[in-house]
Protein backbone atom coordinates (compact mmCIF):
# COMPACT_ATOMS: atom_id res chain seq x y z
CA UNK A 1 0.00 0.00 0.00
CA UNK A 2 1.32 3.47 -1.24
CA UNK A 3 2.11 5.84 1.40
CA UNK A 4 -0.57 8.27 -0.70
CA UNK A 5 -3.10 5.47 -0.22
CA UNK A 6 -1.99 5.36 3.49
CA UNK A 7 -2.51 8.95 4.45
CA UNK A 8 -5.28 9.46 2.14
CA UNK A 9 -6.79 6.85 4.12
CA UNK A 10 -6.06 8.03 7.50
CA UNK A 11 -7.41 11.97 6.95
CA UNK A 12 -10.50 10.87 5.45
CA UNK A 13 -11.13 8.39 7.89
CA UNK A 14 -11.11 11.44 10.46
CA UNK A 15 -12.88 13.86 8.40
CA UNK A 16 -15.89 10.86 7.39
CA UNK A 17 -16.04 9.92 11.34
CA UNK A 18 -16.54 13.62 11.84
CA UNK A 19 -18.77 13.91 8.84
CA UNK A 20 -20.68 11.05 9.59
CA UNK A 21 -22.00 11.91 12.86
CA UNK A 22 -23.17 15.64 11.51
CA UNK A 23 -24.93 13.66 8.84
CA UNK A 24 -27.05 11.53 11.61
CA UNK A 25 -27.45 14.35 13.33
CA UNK A 26 -28.70 15.84 9.74
CA UNK A 27 -31.00 12.69 9.29
CA UNK A 28 -32.38 13.36 13.05
CA UNK A 29 -32.72 16.86 11.72
CA UNK A 30 -34.93 15.91 8.19
CA UNK A 31 -36.80 13.69 10.25
CA UNK A 32 -38.45 16.38 12.85
CA UNK A 33 -39.07 19.03 9.87
CA UNK A 34 -40.70 16.61 8.07
CA UNK A 35 -43.12 15.33 10.52
CA UNK A 36 -43.99 18.88 12.23
CA UNK A 37 -43.41 21.58 9.95
CA UNK A 38 -46.09 21.28 6.95
CA UNK A 39 -45.23 21.03 3.35
CA UNK A 40 -46.32 24.62 2.26
CA UNK A 41 -44.34 26.21 5.19
CA UNK A 42 -41.06 23.80 5.00
CA UNK A 43 -40.51 25.05 0.95
CA UNK A 44 -40.76 28.72 1.93
CA UNK A 45 -37.86 28.15 4.25
CA UNK A 46 -35.68 25.40 2.01
CA UNK A 47 -36.13 28.26 -0.74
CA UNK A 48 -34.97 30.86 1.65
CA UNK A 49 -32.01 28.74 2.90
CA UNK A 50 -30.92 28.02 -0.15
CA UNK A 51 -29.41 31.52 -0.98
CA UNK A 52 -27.03 31.77 2.14
CA UNK A 53 -26.58 27.88 1.77
CA UNK A 54 -25.17 28.39 -1.98
CA UNK A 55 -22.47 31.11 -0.87
CA UNK A 56 -21.48 30.04 1.72
CA UNK A 57 -20.84 26.57 -0.14
CA UNK A 58 -18.79 29.09 -2.89
CA UNK A 59 -17.32 31.54 -0.59
CA UNK A 60 -16.74 29.66 2.44
CA UNK A 61 -16.01 25.64 2.10
CA UNK A 62 -15.55 25.54 -1.66
CA UNK A 63 -12.75 28.63 -1.48
CA UNK A 64 -10.96 27.26 1.45
CA UNK A 65 -10.38 24.21 -0.18
CA UNK A 66 -9.59 25.24 -3.58
CA UNK A 67 -8.06 28.66 -3.14
CA UNK A 68 -6.91 29.25 0.76
CA UNK A 69 -5.36 25.79 1.38
CA UNK A 70 -2.81 25.82 -1.33
CA UNK A 71 -2.00 29.15 -0.69
CA UNK A 72 -1.64 28.63 3.34
CA UNK A 73 0.36 25.44 2.54
CA UNK A 74 3.27 26.77 0.58
CA UNK A 75 3.39 29.73 3.45
CA UNK A 76 3.82 26.98 5.85
CA UNK A 77 6.20 25.17 3.87
CA UNK A 78 8.69 28.06 2.87
CA UNK A 79 7.98 29.96 5.62
CA UNK A 80 7.70 30.03 9.70
CA UNK A 81 5.01 29.59 11.95
CA UNK A 82 4.47 33.99 12.39
CA UNK A 83 4.51 34.22 8.69
CA UNK A 84 2.13 31.62 8.35
CA UNK A 85 -0.25 33.15 11.82
CA UNK A 86 0.02 36.37 9.65
CA UNK A 87 -1.22 35.22 6.35
CA UNK A 88 -4.05 33.37 7.80
CA UNK A 89 -5.21 36.32 10.23
CA UNK A 90 -4.77 38.59 6.95
CA UNK A 91 -7.13 36.21 5.06
CA UNK A 92 -9.59 36.03 7.85
CA UNK A 93 -10.07 39.74 7.80
CA UNK A 94 -10.29 40.00 3.84
CA UNK A 95 -13.09 37.11 4.06
CA UNK A 96 -15.00 39.11 6.71
CA UNK A 97 -15.34 41.98 4.93
CA UNK A 98 -16.35 40.02 1.84
CA UNK A 99 -19.09 38.25 3.88
CA UNK A 100 -20.32 41.56 5.26
CA UNK A 101 -20.79 43.16 1.86
CA UNK A 102 -22.45 40.34 -0.02
CA UNK A 103 -24.78 39.59 2.98
CA UNK A 104 -25.90 43.83 2.75
CA UNK A 105 -26.13 43.46 -0.32
CA UNK A 106 -28.53 40.18 -0.81
CA UNK A 107 -30.53 42.03 2.16
CA UNK A 108 -31.18 44.81 -0.63
CA UNK A 109 -31.85 42.87 -4.04
CA UNK A 110 -34.03 40.18 -2.78
CA UNK A 111 -36.95 42.09 -3.06
CA UNK A 112 -36.83 41.05 -7.08
CA UNK A 113 -36.89 37.40 -6.18
CA UNK A 114 -40.73 37.17 -6.69
CA UNK A 115 -40.17 38.68 -10.97
CA UNK A 116 -37.65 35.87 -11.14
CA UNK A 117 -40.14 33.71 -10.44
CA UNK A 118 -42.80 34.85 -12.77
CA UNK A 119 -40.81 34.61 -15.55
CA UNK A 120 -39.72 30.98 -14.60
CA UNK A 121 -43.52 30.42 -13.97
CA UNK A 122 -44.54 29.59 -18.07
CA UNK A 123 -41.22 27.33 -18.30
CA UNK A 124 -42.58 24.84 -15.54
CA UNK A 125 -46.37 25.51 -16.59
CA UNK A 126 -47.42 26.20 -12.52
CA UNK A 127 -50.16 28.49 -11.46
CA UNK A 128 -49.08 31.38 -9.66
CA UNK A 129 -48.19 31.63 -6.35
CA UNK A 130 -50.04 34.03 -3.78
CA UNK A 131 -48.90 37.40 -3.16
CA UNK A 132 -48.76 36.97 0.71
CA UNK A 133 -47.12 33.67 0.35
CA UNK A 134 -44.21 35.27 -1.61
CA UNK A 135 -43.75 38.19 0.33
CA UNK A 136 -43.32 35.80 3.47
CA UNK A 137 -40.50 33.79 1.49
CA UNK A 138 -39.06 37.01 0.75
CA UNK A 139 -38.66 38.16 4.33
CA UNK A 140 -37.48 34.86 5.53
CA UNK A 141 -35.08 35.05 2.60
CA UNK A 142 -33.55 38.86 4.40
CA UNK A 143 -33.64 37.23 7.90
CA UNK A 144 -31.79 34.06 6.55
CA UNK A 145 -28.75 36.21 5.45
CA UNK A 146 -26.72 37.19 8.43
CA UNK A 147 -26.30 33.45 9.08
CA UNK A 148 -24.06 33.74 5.64
CA UNK A 149 -21.31 35.60 8.30
CA UNK A 150 -21.06 33.31 10.89
CA UNK A 151 -20.79 30.22 8.44
CA UNK A 152 -18.37 31.66 6.04
CA UNK A 153 -16.29 32.45 8.69
CA UNK A 154 -16.54 29.41 10.32
CA UNK A 155 -16.27 27.94 6.83
CA UNK A 156 -12.73 29.81 6.27
CA UNK A 157 -11.34 28.65 9.86
CA UNK A 158 -11.42 25.38 8.55
CA UNK A 159 -8.34 26.21 6.08
CA UNK A 160 -5.59 26.69 8.65
CA UNK A 161 -6.63 23.84 10.69
CA UNK A 162 -6.76 21.76 7.40
CA UNK A 163 -3.05 22.78 6.80
CA UNK A 164 -1.50 22.39 9.92
CA UNK A 165 -3.24 19.06 9.58
CA UNK A 166 -6.19 19.35 12.67
CA UNK A 167 -9.21 17.45 11.29
CA UNK A 168 -11.49 16.90 13.58
CA UNK A 169 -13.08 19.98 14.76
CA UNK A 170 -13.90 20.87 11.18
CA UNK A 171 -15.25 17.38 10.41
CA UNK A 172 -17.88 17.10 13.75
CA UNK A 173 -18.84 21.07 13.51
CA UNK A 174 -21.51 21.46 11.12
CA UNK A 175 -23.34 19.07 13.66
CA UNK A 176 -23.94 22.13 15.64
CA UNK A 177 -26.71 23.73 12.96
CA UNK A 178 -28.62 20.29 13.16
CA UNK A 179 -28.73 20.29 17.10
CA UNK A 180 -29.61 23.83 16.74
CA UNK A 181 -32.21 23.22 14.06
CA UNK A 182 -34.21 20.04 16.10
CA UNK A 183 -34.64 22.27 19.21
CA UNK A 184 -36.06 25.15 17.90
CA UNK A 185 -37.71 23.31 15.76
CA UNK A 186 -39.57 20.68 18.19
CA UNK A 187 -39.45 23.39 21.09
CA UNK A 188 -40.71 26.78 19.26
CA UNK A 189 -42.37 25.85 16.13
CA UNK A 190 -45.71 25.78 18.26
CA UNK A 191 -45.25 29.60 19.10
CA UNK A 192 -45.03 31.24 15.90
CA UNK A 193 -48.46 31.13 13.11
CA UNK A 194 -45.96 30.34 10.46
CA UNK A 195 -43.87 27.59 11.67
CA UNK A 196 -40.61 28.39 9.40
CA UNK A 197 -39.74 30.90 11.79
CA UNK A 198 -38.51 28.78 14.36
CA UNK A 199 -35.85 27.31 11.89
CA UNK A 200 -34.47 31.06 11.13
CA UNK A 201 -33.50 31.16 14.93
CA UNK A 202 -32.17 27.68 14.77
CA UNK A 203 -29.64 28.45 11.92
CA UNK A 204 -28.67 31.95 13.48
CA UNK A 205 -27.99 29.69 16.83
CA UNK A 206 -26.47 26.85 15.13
CA UNK A 207 -24.49 29.07 12.58
CA UNK A 208 -23.06 31.20 15.98
CA UNK A 209 -21.88 27.92 17.69
CA UNK A 210 -20.29 26.53 14.45
CA UNK A 211 -17.85 30.02 14.28
CA UNK A 212 -17.21 30.21 17.94
CA UNK A 213 -16.15 26.63 17.91
CA UNK A 214 -13.73 26.86 15.16
CA UNK A 215 -12.57 30.30 16.03
CA UNK A 216 -11.21 28.41 19.11
CA UNK A 217 -9.60 25.64 17.31
CA UNK A 218 -7.80 27.99 14.67
CA UNK A 219 -6.31 30.03 17.80
CA UNK A 220 -5.39 27.04 19.59
CA UNK A 221 -4.07 25.04 16.82
CA UNK A 222 -2.74 28.11 14.92
CA UNK A 223 -2.34 30.98 17.27
CA UNK A 224 -4.78 33.02 14.92
CA UNK A 225 -6.79 35.38 17.25
CA UNK A 226 -8.08 38.28 15.21
CA UNK A 227 -8.52 39.41 12.00
CA UNK A 228 -5.40 41.95 10.85
CA UNK A 229 -7.02 44.14 8.14
CA UNK A 230 -2.90 43.85 6.24
CA UNK A 231 -4.81 43.48 2.80
CA UNK A 232 -1.88 44.03 1.01
CA UNK A 233 -0.33 41.02 1.83
CA UNK A 234 0.97 39.19 -0.49
CA UNK A 235 -0.10 35.94 0.38
CA UNK A 236 -4.15 37.41 0.17
CA UNK A 237 -3.41 38.90 -3.35
CA UNK A 238 -2.55 34.94 -4.21
CA UNK A 239 -5.38 33.69 -3.10
CA UNK A 240 -7.90 35.97 -4.03
CA UNK A 241 -6.53 35.86 -7.65
CA UNK A 242 -7.55 32.34 -7.18
CA UNK A 243 -10.65 33.08 -5.30
CA UNK A 244 -12.44 34.66 -8.75
CA UNK A 245 -11.92 31.81 -10.65
CA UNK A 246 -12.88 29.43 -7.89
CA UNK A 247 -15.93 31.30 -6.89
CA UNK A 248 -16.74 31.64 -10.84
CA UNK A 249 -16.72 27.86 -10.78
CA UNK A 250 -18.31 27.34 -7.84
CA UNK A 251 -21.09 29.77 -9.23
CA UNK A 252 -21.71 26.93 -12.02
CA UNK A 253 -22.59 24.33 -9.86
CA UNK A 254 -24.51 26.32 -7.20
CA UNK A 255 -26.82 28.73 -9.16
CA UNK A 256 -27.77 24.85 -11.05
CA UNK A 257 -29.29 24.58 -7.07
CA UNK A 258 -31.03 27.48 -7.03
CA UNK A 259 -32.27 27.05 -10.99
CA UNK A 260 -33.58 23.79 -9.40
CA UNK A 261 -34.94 25.22 -6.26
CA UNK A 262 -36.40 27.87 -8.40
CA UNK A 263 -38.50 25.24 -11.11
CA UNK A 264 -39.55 23.51 -7.55
CA UNK A 265 -40.82 26.06 -5.56
CA UNK A 266 -43.01 26.57 -8.72
CA UNK A 267 -44.10 23.16 -8.98
CA UNK A 268 -44.45 22.63 -5.43
CA UNK A 269 -41.64 19.91 -5.16
CA UNK A 270 -38.89 21.50 -2.50
CA UNK A 271 -39.41 19.66 0.12
CA UNK A 272 -39.83 16.73 -2.26
CA UNK A 273 -36.26 17.07 -3.98
CA UNK A 274 -35.03 18.69 -0.45
CA UNK A 275 -35.41 15.46 1.24
CA UNK A 276 -34.41 13.26 -1.36
CA UNK A 277 -30.86 14.73 -2.18
CA UNK A 278 -30.30 14.38 1.92
CA UNK A 279 -30.39 11.02 1.98
CA UNK A 280 -27.70 10.84 -1.16
CA UNK A 281 -26.21 13.56 0.78
CA UNK A 282 -24.69 11.19 3.52
CA UNK A 283 -22.86 9.01 1.63
CA UNK A 284 -21.44 11.55 -0.33
CA UNK A 285 -20.94 14.06 2.25
CA UNK A 286 -19.12 11.24 4.78
CA UNK A 287 -17.02 9.32 1.88
CA UNK A 288 -17.08 11.15 -0.82
CA UNK A 289 -16.09 14.42 0.44
CA UNK A 290 -13.95 13.36 3.17
CA UNK A 291 -11.73 11.48 0.84
CA UNK A 292 -11.49 14.89 -1.64
CA UNK A 293 -11.03 17.10 1.76
CA UNK A 294 -8.13 14.34 2.61
CA UNK A 295 -6.22 14.33 -0.31
CA UNK A 296 -5.81 18.05 -1.40
CA UNK A 297 -3.21 19.38 1.30
CA UNK A 298 -0.51 16.65 -0.14
CA UNK A 299 -1.92 17.53 -3.97
CA UNK A 300 -0.94 20.83 -3.08
CA UNK A 301 2.68 20.09 -1.71
CA UNK A 302 2.90 17.49 -4.58
CA UNK A 303 2.06 20.64 -6.95
CA UNK A 304 4.51 22.62 -5.40
CA UNK A 305 7.25 21.11 -6.39
CA UNK A 306 6.09 19.90 -10.05
CA UNK A 307 5.47 15.64 -8.90
CA UNK A 308 2.95 14.57 -11.93
CA UNK A 309 3.48 11.09 -11.10
CA UNK A 310 2.47 11.34 -7.42
CA UNK A 311 -0.71 13.52 -8.33
CA UNK A 312 -1.74 11.42 -10.74
CA UNK A 313 -1.79 8.06 -8.57
CA UNK A 314 -3.64 10.60 -5.26
CA UNK A 315 -6.14 10.85 -7.66
CA UNK A 316 -6.29 7.39 -8.95
CA UNK A 317 -6.41 6.52 -4.92
CA UNK A 318 -8.94 8.98 -4.54
CA UNK A 319 -11.36 7.73 -7.16
CA UNK A 320 -11.16 4.30 -6.16
CA UNK A 321 -11.64 4.85 -2.77
CA UNK A 322 -14.49 6.92 -2.90
CA UNK A 323 -15.87 4.10 -5.59
CA UNK A 324 -15.51 1.68 -2.41
CA UNK A 325 -17.85 3.24 -0.37
CA UNK A 326 -19.69 5.24 -2.56
CA UNK A 327 -20.96 2.57 -5.23
CA UNK A 328 -22.39 0.18 -3.30
CA UNK A 329 -24.41 3.25 -1.40
CA UNK A 330 -25.62 3.96 -4.63
CA UNK A 331 -27.13 0.57 -5.34
CA UNK A 332 -28.09 0.54 -2.34
CA UNK A 333 -30.10 3.85 -1.66
CA UNK A 334 -32.09 2.23 -5.27
CA UNK A 335 -32.66 -0.93 -4.38
CA UNK A 336 -34.40 0.45 -0.92
CA UNK A 337 -35.33 3.83 -2.24
CA UNK A 338 -39.20 4.04 -0.69
CA UNK A 339 -38.55 2.14 2.58
CA UNK A 340 -35.62 4.11 3.01
CA UNK A 341 -38.18 6.91 2.76
CA UNK A 342 -41.25 5.52 4.98
CA UNK A 343 -38.67 4.45 7.60
CA UNK A 344 -37.20 7.79 7.89
CA UNK A 345 -39.83 10.66 7.02
CA UNK A 346 -43.44 9.08 7.14
CA UNK A 347 -44.95 10.14 9.92
CA UNK A 348 -47.20 13.66 10.72
CA UNK A 349 -47.34 15.97 7.56
CA UNK A 350 -45.85 13.52 5.37
CA UNK A 351 -47.94 11.61 3.81
CA UNK A 352 -47.75 8.15 1.69
CA UNK A 353 -47.62 9.94 -1.75
CA UNK A 354 -44.82 12.21 -0.48
CA UNK A 355 -43.00 8.78 0.20
CA UNK A 356 -43.67 7.52 -3.70
CA UNK A 357 -42.31 11.18 -4.89
CA UNK A 358 -39.66 11.65 -2.84
CA UNK A 359 -38.47 8.11 -3.25
CA UNK A 360 -38.73 8.34 -7.00
CA UNK A 361 -36.71 11.57 -6.57
CA UNK A 362 -33.81 9.43 -4.30
CA UNK A 363 -33.74 6.84 -7.41
CA UNK A 364 -32.71 9.50 -9.78
CA UNK A 365 -30.13 11.48 -7.52
CA UNK A 366 -28.73 7.82 -6.76
CA UNK A 367 -27.47 6.97 -10.22
CA UNK A 368 -25.44 9.53 -9.97
CA UNK A 369 -24.05 9.52 -6.69
CA UNK A 370 -20.79 8.07 -8.41
CA UNK A 371 -20.04 11.05 -10.83
CA UNK A 372 -20.99 13.72 -7.78
CA UNK A 373 -18.19 12.08 -5.69
CA UNK A 374 -15.66 11.63 -8.20
CA UNK A 375 -16.29 15.48 -9.95
CA UNK A 376 -15.58 16.55 -6.24
CA UNK A 377 -11.90 14.68 -6.82
CA UNK A 378 -11.39 15.61 -10.44
CA UNK A 379 -11.24 18.96 -9.44
CA UNK A 380 -8.54 18.68 -6.87
CA UNK A 381 -5.90 17.51 -9.51
CA UNK A 382 -6.62 21.08 -11.20
CA UNK A 383 -6.81 23.29 -7.80
CA UNK A 384 -3.06 21.35 -6.67
CA UNK A 385 -1.31 23.00 -9.39
CA UNK A 386 -3.09 26.34 -9.28
CA UNK A 387 -5.44 25.79 -12.11
CA UNK A 388 -9.27 27.13 -11.17
CA UNK A 389 -9.80 28.25 -14.48
CA UNK A 390 -10.53 24.71 -15.98
CA UNK A 391 -12.80 23.42 -13.88
CA UNK A 392 -14.74 26.77 -13.57
CA UNK A 393 -15.65 26.36 -17.57
CA UNK A 394 -16.54 23.19 -17.64
CA UNK A 395 -18.85 23.65 -14.50
CA UNK A 396 -20.48 26.39 -16.29
CA UNK A 397 -20.62 24.47 -19.20
CA UNK A 398 -22.11 21.54 -16.81
CA UNK A 399 -24.06 24.40 -15.08
CA UNK A 400 -25.68 25.18 -18.83
CA UNK A 401 -26.41 21.78 -19.94
CA UNK A 402 -28.15 21.69 -16.80
CA UNK A 403 -30.77 24.50 -17.17
CA UNK A 404 -31.72 23.59 -20.38
CA UNK A 405 -32.12 19.84 -19.31
CA UNK A 406 -34.54 21.25 -16.62
CA UNK A 407 -36.74 23.28 -19.09
CA UNK A 408 -37.14 20.26 -21.86
CA UNK A 409 -37.76 17.73 -18.70
CA UNK A 410 -39.96 19.27 -16.24
CA UNK A 411 -42.59 19.62 -18.78
CA UNK A 412 -43.46 15.58 -19.76
CA UNK A 413 -41.61 14.14 -16.09
CA UNK A 414 -42.22 17.35 -13.28
CA UNK A 415 -39.79 17.44 -10.54
CA UNK A 416 -38.49 13.73 -11.46
CA UNK A 417 -37.17 15.95 -14.87
CA UNK A 418 -35.15 18.36 -12.02
CA UNK A 419 -33.40 14.74 -10.49
CA UNK A 420 -32.80 13.53 -13.77
CA UNK A 421 -31.32 17.03 -15.08
CA UNK A 422 -28.77 16.89 -12.21
CA UNK A 423 -27.27 13.51 -12.71
CA UNK A 424 -27.19 13.68 -16.60
CA UNK A 425 -25.11 17.39 -16.02
CA UNK A 426 -22.60 15.66 -13.32
CA UNK A 427 -21.96 12.97 -15.29
CA UNK A 428 -20.78 14.92 -18.07
CA UNK A 429 -18.89 17.51 -15.38
CA UNK A 430 -16.91 14.03 -14.16
CA UNK A 431 -16.32 13.05 -17.81
CA UNK A 432 -15.03 16.25 -19.17
CA UNK A 433 -12.62 16.80 -16.09
CA UNK A 434 -11.08 13.15 -16.67
CA UNK A 435 -10.36 13.64 -19.82
CA UNK A 436 -9.10 16.77 -19.24
CA UNK A 437 -6.77 15.55 -16.12
CA UNK A 438 -5.82 12.57 -18.44
CA UNK A 439 -4.28 14.97 -20.94
CA UNK A 440 -2.00 16.46 -18.59
CA UNK A 441 -1.66 14.22 -16.26
CA UNK A 442 -1.14 10.72 -18.44
CA UNK A 443 -3.50 8.10 -19.50
CA UNK A 444 -4.84 7.81 -15.58
CA UNK A 445 -7.41 5.01 -17.08
CA UNK A 446 -4.55 3.22 -18.26
CA UNK A 447 -2.99 2.12 -14.92
CA UNK A 448 -4.17 -2.03 -14.69
CA UNK A 449 -4.29 -1.73 -10.70
CA UNK A 450 -6.82 1.47 -11.29
CA UNK A 451 -8.83 -0.30 -13.35
CA UNK A 452 -8.91 -3.58 -12.00
CA UNK A 453 -9.84 -1.96 -8.79
CA UNK A 454 -12.93 -0.31 -10.18
CA UNK A 455 -13.89 -3.41 -12.16
CA UNK A 456 -13.49 -5.35 -9.07
CA UNK A 457 -15.97 -2.88 -7.04
CA UNK A 458 -18.20 -2.83 -9.40
CA UNK A 459 -19.10 -6.23 -10.01
CA UNK A 460 -19.09 -6.58 -6.05
CA UNK A 461 -21.57 -3.77 -5.32
CA UNK A 462 -23.64 -5.48 -7.89
CA UNK A 463 -23.61 -9.09 -6.12
CA UNK A 464 -24.69 -6.82 -3.18
CA UNK A 465 -27.54 -5.24 -4.93
CA UNK A 466 -28.94 -8.10 -6.25
CA UNK A 467 -28.52 -9.93 -2.35
CA UNK A 468 -30.54 -7.05 -1.40
CA UNK A 469 -32.98 -6.81 -3.46
CA UNK A 470 -33.64 -10.50 -2.92
CA UNK A 471 -34.15 -9.86 0.81
CA UNK A 472 -36.45 -6.85 0.56
CA UNK A 473 -38.61 -9.45 -1.92
CA UNK A 474 -38.88 -11.85 0.17
CA UNK A 475 -39.44 -9.83 3.58
CA UNK A 476 -42.35 -7.48 1.60
CA UNK A 477 -43.98 -11.02 1.75
CA UNK A 478 -43.92 -11.15 5.42
CA UNK A 479 -44.04 -7.17 6.85
CA UNK A 480 -46.64 -4.90 6.18
CA UNK A 481 -45.71 -1.36 5.79
CA UNK A 482 -48.24 -0.19 8.41
CA UNK A 483 -46.51 -0.75 11.42
CA UNK A 484 -43.00 0.70 12.19
CA UNK A 485 -41.15 -2.23 13.24
CA UNK A 486 -41.87 -3.91 10.05
CA UNK A 487 -40.39 -1.11 7.65
CA UNK A 488 -37.44 -0.84 10.08
CA UNK A 489 -36.67 -4.71 9.94
CA UNK A 490 -37.91 -3.89 5.88
CA UNK A 491 -34.37 -1.29 5.96
CA UNK A 492 -32.25 -2.76 8.49
CA UNK A 493 -32.03 -6.19 7.51
CA UNK A 494 -31.51 -5.87 3.86
CA UNK A 495 -28.51 -3.22 4.68
CA UNK A 496 -27.10 -5.26 7.44
CA UNK A 497 -27.17 -8.56 4.79
CA UNK A 498 -25.58 -6.10 2.32
CA UNK A 499 -22.89 -4.69 4.26
CA UNK A 500 -22.07 -8.35 5.48
CA UNK A 501 -21.97 -9.70 1.48
CA UNK A 502 -20.20 -6.55 0.47
CA UNK A 503 -17.48 -6.86 3.29
CA UNK A 504 -17.02 -10.04 2.79
CA UNK A 505 -16.63 -10.30 -1.22
CA UNK A 506 -14.03 -7.70 -0.53
CA UNK A 507 -12.01 -9.67 1.20
CA UNK A 508 -12.36 -12.25 -0.89
CA UNK A 509 -11.18 -10.64 -3.60
CA UNK A 510 -8.20 -8.96 -1.94
CA UNK A 511 -9.35 -5.45 -2.10
CA UNK A 512 -6.37 -3.25 -1.48
CA UNK A 513 -9.22 -0.41 -0.42
CA UNK A 514 -10.55 -2.32 1.96
CA UNK A 515 -6.97 -3.13 3.95
CA UNK A 516 -6.56 0.83 3.65
CA UNK A 517 -9.46 1.69 5.82
CA UNK A 518 -9.08 -1.44 7.92
CA UNK A 519 -5.54 0.28 8.54
CA UNK A 520 -6.80 3.78 9.49
CA UNK A 521 -9.41 2.42 11.39
CA UNK A 522 -7.26 0.40 13.10
CA UNK A 523 -3.92 2.78 13.72
CA UNK A 524 -4.37 4.34 17.75
CA UNK A 525 -2.76 7.55 16.61
CA UNK A 526 -4.42 9.25 13.37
Amino acid sequence: MSDSTSKTSRFAAIFAGGTLLSRVLGLVRNIVLAKFIPGASLDMFLLAFKLPNMLRDMLGEGAVNAAFVPVLSEEKETGDKESFRRLASACFAAMLLVFLAITLAAILLIPFVPALMEWLRPLSGAEPKDVEYLATTVLMMQWTFPYLVFIGLAAFAMAPLFVVGHYSTPSWSPALLNIALIVTCVGLYRYFEEPSWALILGIWLGGLGQFAVLYWAMYRYTGVTLPSFQLRHPGVRRAFLLLGPIIAGQAAGEVNKLVDGFFAYSVGAVSTLFFANQLVQLPLSVFGIAVSVAILPSLSRAGARGDKVYIGKALQNGWSQTAFLIFPAMLGLMVLAEPIVRLVYERGEFSTENTRDTATALCYYAAGLWAFAWVKISVQGFFAIQNTKTPVIIASGSMIMNIILNILLIGPMGFRGLALATTLSFTMNFLVLFWLLCRYYGPLYGNAEFLGSILRISGVSIFMAAGVYAVRYILTTYFSTVYFTHNFLLVVLPIGIGVGMYLALSWWTGSPELRAFQTALWRRKL
